[in-house]
């Protein structure tokens, strides 16, 4: 891709180019300054005529959608997305905080040899990064952690840039997406076939490491059977070789399963036997608890006990049956007393007019008691019809992802959560809340592929 902006240019009439930073797969990166605030910024360009592939676009537009998201000390903060046409051509830009600094692939070739704590100290920093990725919901996967995209500062500070490649665990499980997203040399060996999970950004972040460490890229390493061999080629004590060991692990289940566990090992906080923490899940609004040993995968979904609007309009009738029916009955005496009638005056022509009302009433409420015992029935013979326990093996599941319906009598479209296994499909979830069923189809893919 060749050079879009020259130095001096102003953009949008607000950014001010100052020099070329970088280039990638996905685009091209200057310095700028923002003229409104004086404050130097990072601005990323994409031109649409020198793009052969639609896919960059997709990713661009991806990108500046999730940087929009993130807030994190780690991550240069998002400002803007805009988009400069001319006769000739269409370029977006992304323009976010100047990380300062300089890129560890920068460091090692200015002859930067850093130490084991230093590598530690790195490590450290991107796993708190990563953490928070995974956090979020879905989960976002970077899917390019490498030497470039990795900025250290004097002070120590460390920033996570280029968020090009990145994907999120809804989106991947949803689509099914195939392209194969990184760089070779860091690229976990699922990413080949086109899989992100979350211990993806961890094989990205170890063979980084690596590259500090040896001074080698991973791709020049020895390996046996797809098995990177180092320790032979650092110096570092056992336990962080073997924290390494484990990071960079080919197979997906050999890894930590998250940032949050290799976090805790690299620190010593490794917890013994099976973390409760870990193993009882709650989905975001505390409808599902998930259960996961690592042998089987317990599910169950609760019921939704908040009021509906059927049962709150019967609290409301039974409310003025009990409360308001007395009230009038005592204003009406006091009415009486003030206006001089009597007390039997009164009470004849309450009766009078009150009987035929109180048969309609009595009427009306044994039918709307009948009208809610008979719902409750058909909703026990429901709940016992679907509410049924399932039981799969993973090796008859084929794919996990949220389907679509559309009422086009109620003019709405609801998804639910579909498992296609062999030989019939699993469909469940409807009513649950949208957060929900993301989360339950992350999880379950997520579970799926490290059983796999």
């Amino acid at each position: 891709m060749k050079t879009l902006q020259q130095s001096e240019k102003i953009l949008a009439e607000k950014y001010r180019i100052l020099g070329k930073l970088g280039q990638g797969g996905v685009g091209i990166t200057y310095a700028a300054v923002d003229l409104n605030s004086n404050q130097k910024v990072a601005l990323k360009a994409l031109s649409l005529r020198l793009t052969t592939e639609w896919k960059k676009v997709e990713l661009f537009e991806r990108e500046a959608k999730t940087l929009s998201g993130l807030n994190h000390p780690g991550i240069p903060r998002y400002i803007d997305y805009f988009q400069v046409d001319t006769s000739q051509d269409r370029c977006f830009y992304i323009a976010q905080q100047l990380a300062p600094g300089k890129s560890l692939t920068q460091l090692i070739e200015n002859g930067w040899k850093p130490n084991e704590a230093q590598v530690r100290h790195i490590a450290s920093k991107v796993l708190e990064i990563i953490v928070y990725l995974q956090s979020l919901l879905p989960a976002t996967i970077h899917r390019d952690i490498k030497p470039q995209n990795i900025i250290l500062q004097k002070n120590g500070r460390v920033f996570l840039v280029d968020f090009g490649a990145v994907q999120n665990t809804y989106h991947h499980t949803v689509t099914g997406g195939s392209t194969v997203v990184g760089t070779y040399g860091y690229m976990a060996p699922e990413q080949f076939r086109g899989k992100a999970v979350l211990s993806t950004d961890l094989y990205g972040l170890g063979t980084t490491l690596l590259f500090l460490l040896t001074q080698k890229f991973p791709s020049d390493l020895p390996r046996q059977k797809q098995k990177i061999k180092f320790r032979d080629r650092v110096s570092i004590s056992p336990e962080f070789a073997d924290w390494l060991e484990k990071i960079v692990e080919p197979a997906i289940e050999d890894r930590f399963d998250s940032a949050k566990d290799a976090l805790s090992a690299l620190r010593g906080e490794q917890p013994s036997g099976i973390n409760p923490e870990k193993m009882f899940k709650r989905s975001p609004q505390s409808r599902i608890t998930l259960i996961d040993t690592k042998r089987w995968l317990l599910i169950k979904i609760h019921p939704d006990r908040s009021p509906s609007k059927l049962k709150c309009f019967f609290q409301f009738i039974h409310l003025i049956y009990k409360v308001l029916l007395p009230f009038s009955l005592i204003l009406g005496f006091l009415l009486c007393s003030l206006f001089e009638y009597t007390l039997t005056d009164w009470l004849l022509t309450l009766y009078e007019r009150s009987f035929v009302i109180s048969i309609l009433g009595i009427t009306t409420f044994t039918l709307f008691y009948a009208l809610m015992w008979l719902c409750r029935c058909l909703c026990r013979i429901v709940y016992r019809r679907f509410a049924r326990k399932i039981q799969i093996s993973p090796q008859h599941i084929q794919r996990v992802k949220l389907s679509g319906i559309h009422l086009p009598l109620l003019k709405i479209s609801m998804t639910f959560c579909r498992i296609c296994a062999k030989p019939r499909n699993y469909c469940f979830g409807l009513f649950l809340p949208q957060a929900e069923k993301e989360w339950l189809v992350g999880e379950l893919s997520d579970c799926l592929s490290k059983l796999k």
